[in-house]
């Protein structure tokens, strides 16, 4: 969106006001259907105007009709404010930001707030200010809000440099920009230079700032609240959101692939009596085939009705709520004269399906159907050659550097729908650079590769709680340094598995017994497809039924929940890095630590 086209200026509310009061014509009115008011919870029958991008008026509108005015029927429609995520991370979506918008508008979506951090980690500033032009006219708003994490990667365990901190200050200080997000205590105290300074620029210039509040109560969460963070995604239990609450902080109800938090926070709304306007709901990750299958923030409106939210507040949570946690509320988030006319048409307030989306004034959606222009644009040609190990994998490169024997292992414990890991001993008999599992441990190997550099740089250990029982899967997709990320049980599906996530120029692949499942190829930064959306949602549908029916995981968001595993960071328990282990611990510093106990870690 140009932010200083007619859409958003001046120019363009003195157009809604002039349709309002009939000196001008609509270019389009609603008609007939039944809106839902979220600010005083009324829903009542009435019609809309609309005068370009932006609602003129609300209720009784002929004196807006002109006789080039076009009409949209709504009857028996409920007339919604578009839906807002007001957490998303593009770069796990596994598509380009164009595909994405075909995927998202017929859900009703019109906007999303995002970092583009992992572009920004892989091919630096470009990569984010080319995403967000190629975002204009798909009919979904993309709102800015940069992430440090670009900047700093892993630290010493991986940071590959293509995005500095003046690149960071840089997109504060874009026009799209609307939040600095993950932001706590601790961060505003790591000795980094410049770090500071982007928070102050941000707070000048009246930018959210949004938190990252994982496992923080008391003074440190205080702390935080006194730095400005108005919401936090990280929330994971009743008590967690409480606290929050008390200090003013909306909290973002999670619900992605591989964090599911928003039922088990639920409750602080439904039986603890905690004001639902200080509530959204947002997706912080969520892959393709989840998003294709369940829905966007149309599903999670369905699970909050389902569960008890009242119809209302509950589209006040992916509507009003999230607009106001981003600061953008003058624009999104209501039914109402000056606001941008991004709506969702629905059936009903129970299964929410989406009949008709507008984006800034134009349907953009109906029936499920993107009416929009398909984008044929290619991205530039050395986006798509971005995964470079420098090796050919062989089954021997997936053995643990671990001496025949009985061994005390570490390994990596995931609990599924949580983020942080446990550091678990384990005393295992191996047997040529493998455990001697009994079939009954659910455990597996995890190894991480450089795709970036061309290194050869390869690490394996262990890992437990992926319920991967046969074969292997590589992945470049994944959080922090989004290396090539390999999970198995067997040696030579791993190397067949990485071989071709290489060759794919990057993506998702699933084998077993030599032979290769499923794949998606994710060549554009190696983390996601251009090609046409139909094409890569089937493919990333299959490798999802491959992960359950050739890997034998019944788990929600395999590839990401591993991947959290390989973000070493902030958000505690044992990690994997192409490097080795990483103990990381809440606060405190980060620390390379031995696959086995009693030697020291190879960094």
């Amino acid at each position: 969106m140009d932010l200083t086209s007619m859409e958003t200026s001046p120019a363009g509310r003195r157009h809604a006001a002039d349709v309002a009061a009939g000196r001008s014509p609509a270019e389009v009115v609603i008609t007939g259907g039944r809106i839902v008011d979220v600010l005083t919870g009324r829903i009542f029958r009435g019609d809309v105007a609309i005068a370009g991008a932006r609602i003129a008026a609300v209720g009784e509108v002929a004196h807006c009709v002109g006789e080039n005015t076009a009409h949209i029927d709504a009857s028996g429609l409920f007339v919604l404010p578009g839906f807002i995520d007001p957490h998303f991370h593009v770069g796990y979506s596994q598509v380009t930001i164009e595909r994405l918008a075909e995927l998202l508008v017929p859900m009703g979506t019109v906007a999303l707030s995002s970092c583009f951090s992992e572009a920004a980690y892989i091919a630096g500033r470009r990569a984010v200010e080319t995403q967000l032009d190629r975002a204009a006219g798909t009919g979904l708003d993309t709102l800015l809000s940069p992430f440090h994490a670009a900047v700093l990667g892993l630290g010493e365990f991986g940071c590959l440099g293509q995005f500095s901190m003046e690149d960071l200050r840089a997109l504060v200080e874009h026009e799209q920009c609307i939040e600095l997000r993950e932001w706590n205590d601790d961060v505003s105290r790591l000795p980094i230079p410049g770090l500071t300074e982007v928070w102050t620029e941000a707070v000048m210039r009246g930018r959210v700032i949004g938190g990252h509040l994982e496992g923080l109560s008391g003074p440190a969460l205080q702390a935080a609240a006194a730095q400005g963070v108005a919401s936090d995604h990280e929330v994971t239990t009743v008590e967690e959101a409480l606290e929050r609450v008390r200090l003013g902080v909306t909290v973002q109800l999670r619900e992605g692939s591989s964090t599911q938090d928003l039922l088990n926070v639920l409750p602080a709304i439904t039986e603890f009596g905690a004001d639902a306007s200080m509530f959204s709901a947002c997706s912080d990750e969520q892959e393709l085939h989840s998003l294709a299958e369940l829905g966007h923030q149309d599903h999670k409106l369905r699970l909050l009705v389902r569960n008890g939210v009242a119809p209302v507040d509950a589209v006040r949570m992916v509507t009003l709520n999230a607009a106001r946690s981003l600061g953008v509320e003058r624009d999104y988030g209501a039914v109402l004269p000056g606001r941008l006319a991004s709506l969702a048409l629905v059936e009903d307030l129970a299964g929410f399906r989406v009949v008709r989306t507008l984006s800034r004034g134009r349907l953009c959606a109906e029936n499920g159907a993107y009416l929009l222009p398909d984008s044929s644009q290619e991205y530039p040609e050395e986006w798509n050659h971005m995964v470079r190990v420098g090796r050919t994998f062989t089954g021997a490169d997936f053995r643990l550097p671990v001496a025949d024997g009985k061994r005390t292992l570490r390994s990596i414990g995931v609990t599924p729908g949580y983020l942080r890991t446990e550091e678990i001993l384990l005393e295992l008999s191996v047997r040529d650079g493998g455990p001697m599992d009994d079939g009954e441990t659910d455990l597996a190997k995890i190894a991480v590769a450089d795709r970036h550099q061309a290194t050869g740089r390869l690490a394996t250990a262990l890992i437990s709680g992926l319920s991967v029982r046969r074969g292997a899967i590589a992945a470049t997709v994944n959080p922090g340094a989004m290396n090539l990320m390999v999970v198995g049980v067997d040696d030579t599906d791993m190397a067949l598995a990485a071989n071709r996530c290489a060759e794919l120029e990057g993506g998702i692949v699933v084998v077993r017994d030599g032979v290769i499942r499923a794949e998606l190829a994710l060549p554009t930064f190696g983390i996601a497809s251009h090609a046409p959306l139909a094409e890569t949602v089937a493919e990333s549908q299959r490798v999802a039924q491959a992960i359950r029916d050739e890997l034998g995981s019944p788990l929600r968001g395999l590839v990401p929940s591993a991947g959290f595993a390989c973000l070493a960071v902030s958000i505690p328990g044992l990690k994997m890095t192409e490097f080795g282990l990483v103990r990381v611990v809440r606060g405190g510093p980060r620390e390379a630590v031995s696959l086995t106990l009693d030697e020291p870690p190879t960094t």
